[in-house]
């Protein structure tokens, strides 16, 4: 008895001093005075709370994740890439034995598409405006307190260069140009394959079959064996061309049942491309334009790039993935993972058409 007696006074003890509490006003103060200071830092991040990882961003004090980037390989076609001025280096390739070469069939080849007027092309460049128009253009619309002001500046200067001059004057013809493509193609080069792929498209695109063109099985073929020869410039634009939308091709990777998605599966060629020695570097057209027009300034490398800028979460893994089976199809041949079904495409799906066509 005694203690059912003991404990109904401890409870309505309990109820009484909580009725007291809730009734009693609190001063702010007393709750600063004994609130222990909590560190910002100390905060459970998003990532420790099972939400993912924490989102990073280049410059960040954490080191970004590394990326697949290996130093460009010697060779002719990205010495190149590189030029200031194509002048010099067509000179030293016209007539010469390196010139002869199916690589230096190809890079003049390239050459006088960027460079010459082309006489019988059946469709024009747009004129671009003049570099002074286009720095007083830019200028005008930098802000003075853009924190990369120098680096934009910069970026814009060495996309802005004149690489043709020498070249005023020069024509050639589309028969011409074809020729030296079927040449250098015949001499070897693993580029001028795919690039004689893609202008054949292109061609059919331009005879008016925009809706219906399409690759045949023997093109996906002559990508294949380009891609197989570790040629990154090639690979570049095979697996541009593989990763567009078809209208009765669907690409399907691995074991998953789901049609492969054009943009990861674009950016896990530039990626490959870049481990086997294509030039990726911060100082790369596509990083000075995208430093240039749009402040992304802090990547280091494209394969950097396409992770932070040119991907979603979600598309990041699927680079992963894609990259993992392409490589493993690179170094051992077996394109057995890479399905290739013919028949109509899934109605209402965003189409994709990478690059501009040859010209």
């Amino acid at each position: 008895m005694n203690a059912r007696i003991v404990g109904f006074f401890a409870a309505l003890l309990v109820v009484v001093a909580a009725a007291y509490l809730l009734g009693k006003r609190v001063d702010p103060a007393e709750l600063r005075a004994v609130a222990p200071a909590v560190d910002p830092a100390a905060r459970p991040s998003l990532a420790a709370r099972g939400f993912g990882p924490a989102p990073a961003r280049p410059g960040a004090a954490s080191a970004p994740p590394a990326r697949p980037h290996a130093a460009a390989r010697p060779s002719l076609y990205n010495e190149y890439l590189a030029a200031r001025s194509y002048r010099a280096l067509y000179d030293r390739l016209h007539g010469s034995p390196e010139g002869a070469t199916g690589e230096g069939l190809y890079v003049m080849y390239d050459i006088l598409k960027k460079c010459a007027t082309v006489t019988d092309r059946p469709y024009r460049r747009q004129n671009a405006k003049p570099v002074d128009q286009r720095r007083q253009e830019f200028l005008a619309a930098l802000p003075l307190d853009d924190p990369q002001r120098d680096k934009r500046i910069a970026a814009f200067e060495a996309t802005a260069a004149n690489r043709c001059e020498g070249f005023e004057g020069v024509t050639v013809t589309q028969a011409d140009l074809d020729r030296m493509l079927g040449e250098a193609a015949d001499a070897g080069d693993p580029k001028a394959k795919a690039t004689t792929v893609e202008s054949q498209v292109w061609a059919q695109r331009r005879a008016g079959q925009w809706r219906t063109a399409t690759l045949s099985e023997s093109q996906i073929s002559t990508l294949e064996d380009a891609i197989g020869t570790k040629d990154p410039a090639a690979m570049m634009t095979a697996g541009r061309l593989l990763s567009n939308t078809w209208p009765d091709i669907t690409m399907r990777l691995g074991s998953d049942a789901n049609a492969v998605e054009p943009r990861a599966f674009y950016n896990a060629w530039q990626v490959l491309a870049c481990e086997y020695g294509y030039p990726c570097g911060s100082d790369t057209p596509q990083l000075l334009q995208a430093c240039a027009y749009n402040a992304h300034c802090d990547t280091r490398s494209l394969p950097e790039y396409l992770y932070y800028y040119a991907s979603s979460p979600y598309e990041a893994q699927l680079v992963s993935q894609y990259e993992s089976v392409l490589r493993t199809a690179i170094e051992k041949g077996d394109w057995s993972q890479l399905t290739v079904t013919r028949g109509p495409g899934m109605p209402g799906a965003t189409r994709y058409m990478f690059g501009h066509g040859p010209g």
